[in-house]
């Protein structure tokens, strides 16, 4: 075997190693979600909070209290969501049936203008029909055996979940308050672990200084996507539909999620055009939206937010779809806020870098 030939067996080993270790890691992800999925949401509300805690102890208050009402400020936000979206969700539910049969009809009447004859107008005409006695045999039917196909979680369901769900809840508290109290000495050891022992301070500074680059980009966007919201509402208030102010939190809420979370209020609005509406104007709420949604991610947002913090579309798009598949919707909420903390402090520890090669140059020389 020449050497040639063990440079290439040698790569290819390095190359299976890789692969092997980063298909390791996202297993390792994927079977740990009930623990890893609310420990980095924690994480990420605890960099995003930074400031506020920040803002506490600049007031007088103990490190430990800052972290306590940053923390009870966070969840109170959270509950407020949760119980704003709860009936938006039970009714959605509660249509589904009617939404079904809305959009069958609205199929018919679209086909029937593209053919444009007579015939199609009375097998559209039939099919509505026959439609609406099939959804009102179906619901007859839901009605008699408890309402089984679109029912809410039983119980059961609920008890069988709970543990669950007051685990990675509790995990979730425990990791953000813990955070919020501790994050300087996170830092600090993590810059001790990591950097040069002549780089130890300066690299505590800069992961600092990529927190509040975070949570001063997450403030920017919370501010844009709360106006975002107030002119859903508005807009939803002028047109007609039902619940306005609560399309204004699901839209401010939503937007965090890039691409996915404006798809999804388009779709909702589409479907609620369909039950609220008739005719074209079923359309309406959902371009309005689409409307505005292209007003704030073409003009606003970049206005606000400047050369600062850009992301290359692509690498936000793939974060997005991988978090998505790791850890479904908790993943999606996470993907961009982690996308660009790992961005920032990969700029900042290249800095570091740098300056440390400039100032040991001349000393060689």
């Amino acid at each position: 075997m020449n050497d040639d030939q063990a440079r290439r067996i040698q790569t290819a080993s390095n190359i299976a190693l890789i692969v092997a270790g980063v298909a390791a890691i996202c297993w390792g992800l994927y079977v740990a979600q009930s623990v890893l999925a609310p420990t980095v949401l924690a994480l990420v509300f605890g960099v995003v909070l930074s400031p506020l805690s920040d803002f506490w102890e600049r007031l007088g208050l103990m490190r430990g209290l800052s972290a306590l009402l940053s923390l009870v400020l966070s969840l109170f936000l959270i509950v407020l969501i949760a119980g704003l979206a709860l009936p938006v969700a039970e009714r959605l539910i509660t249509a589904w049936p009617t939404i079904l049969e809305e959009t069958r009809g609205f199929v018919y009447q679209f086909q029937a203008m593209l053919q444009g004859l007579e015939a199609a107008g009375e097998e559209m005409r039939e099919a509505v029909a026959g439609a609406e006695q099939q959804a009102a045999e179906t619901a007859s039917e839901d009605a008699a055996s408890g309402g089984a196909a679109f029912a809410l979680p039983s119980t059961a369901d609920a008890l069988f979940l709970a543990p669950s769900v007051l685990g990675q809840s509790i995990t979730f508290v425990g990791v953000l308050f813990f955070f919020l109290l501790t994050r300087n000495e996170v830092y600090a050891w993590i810059a001790t672990h990591v950097a040069p022992d002549d780089a130890e301070k300066e690299t505590a500074r800069r992961l600092k200084h990529a927190e509040r680059e975070v949570a001063r980009y997450f403030l920017t966007i919370s501010v844009v996507n709360l106006g975002f919201g107030i002119c859903t509402v508005i807009a939803m208030t002028i047109l007609g539909v039902p619940s306005p102010l609560l399309w204004g939190v699901a839209v401010a809420v939503l937007n965090f999620v890039l691409y996915l979370g404006p798809a999804i209020i388009f779709v909702a609005l589409l479907l609620t055009g369909l039950v609220v509406f008739d005719g074209w104007f079923v359309i309406v709420p959902a371009l309005t939206f689409l409307g505005l949604n292209m007003i704030e991610a073409q003009f606003v947002t970049p206005t606000a937010i400047g050369r600062t913090m850009k992301v290359n579309p692509l690498l936000v798009f793939f974060a997005l779809v991988f978090f998505l598949w790791l850890w479904g919707p908790v993943g999606g909420f996470v993907a961009i806020p982690m996308l660009l903390w790992a961005l920032s402090l990969s700029q900042e520890i290249t800095a570091t870098r740098k300056e440390l090669r400039r100032e040991i140059e001349p000393d060689r020389k």
